[in-house]
This record gives structure tokens, sequence and C-alpha cells, in this order.
């Protein structure tokens, strides 16, 4: 490999060259006309070549002397912009990778303009994405094979994880679009006893809340057809299968069938999905808390908007699915009424109930 030649040399070269003197080029750069000898020199010798013809007054270039002076000052203006942005990126912070885990959900809906986002914006992650399974999310979690995960499944059990909440949902009963106004009012138990649910599989953590619910309400339903994907079940619902319990980020995922469905509120009592960002304690304590705010921001922004638009009698609780930190003033509104729930609980304080 080749050293890097001396680029000072070379400029000063290329001074002589074009005043045609070394006594001229000495004045032009305010260096000695020794110096300037010694710098042409230096030139001539590390690029092996005869750059002036010394015998001639003024000094006259040879032909490599003339693509010297043709290429030198480009030269030292890429140069000066290389050390100027080495020493620009050097105030940066240095880029963080992140492995990012998202249920296939979010990945699909929310992901493209969240990686984006991490990559491009203010953040500056190098990003390596992955997608599929919340139980799959887990494991690889606690296996340091991804740093955070995007999910459906906070991971309660396990403490040495930090949790930011993002966005909760509400499930929704899809059915054909020509069952929509027979089934509307409902009770869950009717419509399930008339039409086959179709189910995302048990292995997955959105068919095991729905299982649960259902349990809950005492309703048993043969699982005849489950699937792992939106795409699949919601495609089953468009014909004519059957019906099924989903949700909004779920049916824009699988958004190629929307038209053929009709989208009803889940007779009551109803309940939610929570997508939560979780990390491992003490290696994204600080960038944990930014990249959960970029997505809110996403969501907010970009996703709630696309979700209303396909489902409008949503809209009433648009602003209610994405999370938001509270804002000081809650803070303090919430830490003055546990003090006060303190103060009631001491002995000797003012009880409305005493002397019942």
């Amino acid at each position: 490999m080749m050293p890097l030649p001396d680029l000072h040399a070379l400029e000063i070269a290329a001074t002589v060259i074009e005043e045609g003197s070394m006594s001229a080029a000495a004045a032009q750069l305010g260096m000695t006309q020794s110096a300037v000898s010694q710098a042409m020199k230096r030139a001539e010798a590390q690029v092996d070549v005869t750059l002036v013809h010394r015998n001639r007054r003024p000094l006259v270039p040879t032909e490599a002397g003339r693509v010297l002076v043709a290429h030198i000052r480009e030269i030292a203006i890429r140069a000066e912009r290389a050390i100027e942005e080495v020493r620009a990126t050097a105030l940066r912070p240095e880029r963080q990778n992140l492995r990012l885990g998202m249920v296939d959900t979010f990945a699909s809906a929310v992901g493209p303009v969240l990686i984006r986002d991490l990559m491009e914006g203010s953040i500056a992650l190098r990003v390596t994405a992955f997608s599929g399974l919340a139980n799959a999310h887990a494991d690889a979690l606690m296996r340091h094979e991804i740093d955070a995960a995007i999910t459906s499944d906070p991971m309660d059990e396990l403490d040495e994880l930090m949790r930011f909440p993002l966005f909760r949902e509400p499930f929704v009963l899809v059915a054909p679009i020509a069952w929509g106004d027979t089934l509307r009012n409902r009770p869950l138990r009717d419509i399930l006893i008339d039409h086959r649910l179709i189910r995302y599989s048990a292995r997955s953590h959105m068919g095991m809340q729905v299982e649960r619910h259902l349990r809950r309400l005492r309703i048993e339903h043969s699982q005849v057809l489950s699937f792992d994907t939106s795409d699949s079940l919601l495609a089953m619902v468009v014909g004519g299968v059957g019906v099924a319990i989903t949700t909004p980020l779920c049916l824009i995922q699988g958004g190629l069938h929307l038209p053929g469905l009709a989208v009803l509120p889940l007779p009551s009592p109803g309940f939610s999905r929570e997508l939560t960002l979780v990390t491992r304690r003490g290696e994204f304590d600080t960038l944990g808390p930014r990249i959960a705010q970029a997505a809110r921001d996403m969501l907010l922004n970009h996703t709630v908007p696309q979700i209303v638009g396909e489902i409008p009698w949503l809209a009433n609780i648009s602003t209610e699915m994405v999370w938001q930190p509270p804002v000081p003033d809650e803070i303090a509104s919430l830490a003055d009424l546990a003090l006060d729930a303190d103060m009631d609980a001491t002995p000797g304080a003012e009880n409305d109930q005493d002397g019942d």
C-alpha cells in the first residue's frame, strides 16, 4: 500500500508552476525561497517525475506538472472536506446498535415509519429489526438475541426488564360485510351459537387473550380453525367461513381484506390489547424512553388516523389509544393525592367516619 502523499509539498509545487518562479511562489506563500525549493524537490521525489523545466525562465511546467496543477486543488479541497467531516462526526454521539423485535401487526402497520425515524431522525440508531410472535420475543430478549421488543406480552413475571407503555386498542368483532346489520348489537354468545369463531392460534399471545376472555364469559366454542397471521384469519372471514375477534392494528395489517369486512364493536363486556416496549434493565435506561416516545409519535400521527379512516366509529376513543406520559402538573396532583391519603391514614388525623 502506497504511503499517503505529502499534499502540502504538492500544493507548493503547483503554486511554483502557476507563478513561474520559486521566488514568486515563496512571496505568495509567505515562505523562504529555500523552503519552497526543498518542497519542490519533495514533491518531485514522491511522484517520481520532473514537474518543471529548470533551464527556462520563467519556469515552464512539464506535461506532468500541468496534470498536477489540474488535480491538486481538487484533491486539497476534498482532503479539507474529509477532515471537517471527521471532526464533525467526532462531535456527534456514537451511533448505537439496536436489535428490535416487533409483533407482526406492529411491524407491518407502524414498523416502516418507525424504523426510518430511528435510523434517520435525531436518535440515529443502527437498527436491525425482527418480527414474529410475542412469545418468541420474550425468549430472544432473555437470550440477548435482541435488545428490545415491541410486544403485546409485557413479560410481567420477569423483574430485570424495563417497560414503556405505547398503545392500547380494543378488540373488535369482524364478519363478512353482508352479515354486519344482522350481527350488530347482538350478544356475543348468540353470535357464536350461529357462526363459527375463527381464532388466532392458542400459541400466540393474541390467541391466549381471546381464549381468556371467552372463559371469563363462560362461552365454550369448538376450536376448528385457528391461524397465526391476521392475513389468513381475515381471508377466512371475508370468505364467509365465520366471524373473528381481532384488533384495529390487525385489520390495518390485513388491509387488503377490509372492503369485504364488517367491523363491529365487540359486544359488552369488551377487552383490549396493549403494546409495550420492553428492554433489559440497565442497558437502554436513557435511550428506551426516547425510542418509546418516537413509537408513540408514529402511532399518534400516522397509525391512529389510518385506523379512524378505516373504522370511523373508533374516532371517539382514538385520542386514548396512544399512551402519553403524565404532564408535570398531573404528576404533582397525583403526588398531592398520595400525600393526602397518607395523612388520612395517620392515627389522630380527622376522619369523616369518626363516631360511627
